[in-house]
């Protein structure tokens, strides 16, 4: 009887967990909670990855529109981490690039803890203008040592209409992310542009999801 043993089956020979068959993909097994003082009462459930490993990133900032993107102030700044006053030169992410000093002293800079994906990203955004306005995620991946000034990769880009008054919110609720891979010590941060005029008075204030899976 020893050798029918769970424990000694092949893996051709066990049976999968239970509720395998149904469980959509891309799911995991968990527990979920239950009453009991011993904490061992909950039942087994299959839960969407999304739900595992999540780490959300939190980024607000205002801006007075230029055609160029502009990101946040350096923290030795007294309106870091929100005033988005330093221009990047550049309509376009790829264009340009920044030395790392600069980088990694961007207020709203957020270092990333491990290898992870970005999920989504939700907030909102206002402006007294009715152009255009485009949010671009950015990450910066540094190296120990090295002073070559870095060209940040593009996470996602959103573009929105403002609404011509402040008191009138724009919804951001991206789920299609453009290069979502983040990597463990890179630096996430936010540009954003005016697009078809200048000078409207800009706010953000958003939420970056990444999860672990």
């Amino acid at each position: 009887m020893a050798a029918n043993e769970h424990k000694n089956l092949s893996s051709i020979n066990r049976h999968n967990p239970k509720g395998f068959e149904t469980a959509i993909n891309d799911t995991v097994l968990s527990k979920s909670g239950g009453t009991s003082a011993t904490g061992t009462d909950g039942n087994l459930e299959w839960k969407n990855k999304s739900y595992m490993g999540v780490t959300n990133y939190k980024m607000q900032g205002y801006v007075t529109g230029a055609t160029n993107y502009f990101y946040g102030e350096d923290i030795a700044d007294t309106k870091s981490p929100f005033e988005m006053a330093v221009d990047y030169g550049n309509t376009a992410v790829a264009s340009g690039s920044i030395n790392p000093s600069d980088a990694f002293r961007i207020g709203q800079g957020c270092v990333i803890l491990e290898t992870s994906s970005v999920t989504s990203v939700k907030g909102w955004i206002t402006s007294n203008g009715g152009n255009d306005i485009t949010v671009a995620i950015c990450k910066i991946t540094p190296a120990v040592g090295v002073t070559t000034a870095l060209v940040p990769v593009v996470v996602d880009e959103i573009t929105v209409t403002g609404l011509s008054n402040n008191n009138k919110l724009v919804s951001i609720d991206e789920t299609t992310i453009t290069a979502a891979g983040l990597s463990s010590g890179d630096i996430i941060f936010p540009m954003i542009k005016e697009v078809g005029g200048t000078g409207s008075t800009i706010y953000m204030n958003l939420t970056i999801q990444t999860t672990t899976f």
